[in-house]
């Protein structure tokens, strides 16, 4: 399992926002620019993580994208999640009909990986990778 690039610089950009927090707005350019990433994609990122709620904007000389909630109030979770959907190790998991072996030793397996992903990265705010820092 790996994280496509949506999650790993979606990831990457709340997390600058969140390091910028003091500083208000930052516009879509500077973010692409300090991580080096390309702004189209960025735009793409960035309007899914504000339809999702992660983010607001403001129109203006002084506009930009900023975090709509703490640092303390947004997991790692949340944000990949939005960006890559749910974290599923395999279909039987979500959908016991495709399983005909209902004593499947694997399929327990995949689920112990399934919830130890989920309550990692739920347990993982913004505020405490900015504290790992």
């Amino acid at each position: 399992m790996k994280l496509s690039t949506r999650g790993r610089y979606g990831l990457r950009a709340v997390y600058y926002l969140a390091e910028n927090s003091e500083n208000g707005y930052v516009s879509v350019s500077d973010i692409a620019k300090e991580l080096s990433l390309s702004e189209n994609y960025l735009e793409q990122l960035i309007r899914q993580l504000k339809k999702n709620d992660i983010i607001e904007s403001q129109r203006g000389a002084k506009g930009g994208y900023k975090l709509k909630y703490p640092p303390e109030e947004i997991t790692v979770g949340k944000v990949l999640r939005v960006l890559e959907g749910d974290f599923t190790m395999a279909e039987c998991v979500v959908d016991n009909s495709i399983c005909k072996d209902y004593n499947c030793k694997a399929r327990d397996v995949f689920s112990m990986i399934e919830s130890a992903i989920n309550n990692t990265v739920d347990s993982i705010t913004l505020k405490d990778m900015l504290e790992k820092n």
